[in-house]
């Protein structure tokens, strides 16, 4: 893993860190410690023999590799600890920035919603006030039909009698006509005896 920032020297690194290099010391001394006195009585014990040597020796490589184990843990740890704080620089800049824009955005649609409320607000007053008129129409044109209804029932009464009297005086003119009633000046008289 490539480290986009280049690792910075922390100087407190993390308390785990520390207590884990901390307790490698502890250990390597406390090794070397009971490896010091041990060899003096191994060396008692076997006076001018090799075995004295030979177990100086192991101890000595084995605390030298332990040292070289040390180091090689302590450098991996070291270059995973760079690369968890490269890490955790870069998330935490990325994330401040996401932080940021997103509260922006944020601001961008309340104001958004509250523009949003503002013009519902205005519809809803519109809506209430167009529900009203129609109610009013529908009113209105429900009392026009019933006048119309009215209207038309006496039209249609006025119709029926008017046909009924014009059916009566052409029957009044042809029984006339059947009758004689011609009248001239001449038989106006006798038509006015008739009528008295």
């Amino acid at each position: 893993v490539i480290c986009r920032k280049p690792p910075a020297q922390d100087p407190l690194p993390c308390a785990r860190h520390l207590a884990a290099m901390q307790l490698r010391r502890f250990a390597a001394a406390a090794f070397l410690f009971g490896a010091a006195r041990l060899a003096p009585g191994a060396a008692s014990v076997a006076r001018g023999g090799q075995e004295a040597g030979r177990t100086m020796t192991q101890v000595v490589k084995l605390l030298q590799t332990m040292l070289d184990k040390s180091k090689a843990d302590g450098d991996v740890e070291r270059e995973l600890y760079a690369k968890y704080k490269c890490y955790c620089d870069t998330s935490e800049d990325e994330k401040k920035k996401e932080i940021e824009d997103l509260s922006e955005e944020i601001a961008i649609l309340e104001s958004k919603i509250d523009e949003l409320q503002a013009s519902t607000g205005g519809l809803s007053q519109e809506v209430a006030k167009l529900d009203k008129d129609i109610a009013a129409n529908k009113a209105a044109a429900e009392e026009a039909t019933a006048i119309r209804t009215k209207e038309n029932e006496a039209f249609l009464a006025l119709q029926k009698d008017l046909t009924d009297a014009i059916l009566q005086m052409k029957e009044a003119i042809k029984t006339l006509a059947e009758v004689g009633a011609d009248q001239t000046l001449a038989a106006a008289a006798d038509h006015k005896q008739y009528m008295a």
